[in-house]
């Protein structure tokens, strides 16, 4: 895992996928409340999921008030560029999760079961609650 120590232990860095920004756009759920109370602090958005967010508010018109809503929502957090193999946007994420040793927070089932299945740590939304797999919370 790519972490520093702090008094509490190891700096869980997340970084959020599409799928989550969407959701949290789209119901009233606060991802960044919701990931703060569990102590993760450290909350990186991905260049190619803005990028993708992008995309989608040059979109339809239901679909681009959401994902406008969604890029100032991911605006609260760190962005970085990354530059990681990959043809989708899934398989990026998988792969810079898997070489940083990051958390993927997703809202994304077949997402979640293949970075569980490469034992990359997922939070994931179950009715409107943030869950945990493989994340090593105290």
């Amino acid at each position: 895992m790519a972490s520093s120590s702090s008094p509490k232990g190891p700096l869980l860095t997340v970084i959020l996928d599409t799928n989550i920004l969407i959701y949290s756009a789209s119901q009233p759920f606060d991802i960044a409340h919701s990931l703060e109370q569990r102590s993760l602090n450290s909350v990186l958005v991905p260049s190619f999921v803005i990028a993708e967010l992008e995309c989608l508010a040059r979109g339809s018109r239901k679909r681009s008030k959401v994902a406008a809503l969604a890029l100032r929502i991911a605006s609260q957090f760190k962005a970085i560029q990354a530059s990681v193999d990959g043809r989708t946007v899934d398989d990026k994420l998988a792969n810079l999760a898997a070489r940083e040793g990051y958390i993927v927070a997703t809202a994304d089932s077949p997402l979640r079961r293949r970075l569980l299945a490469m034992d990359v740590p997922v939070i994931y939304l179950k009715d409107g609650r943030l869950i945990t797999e493989h994340v090593p919370l105290e």
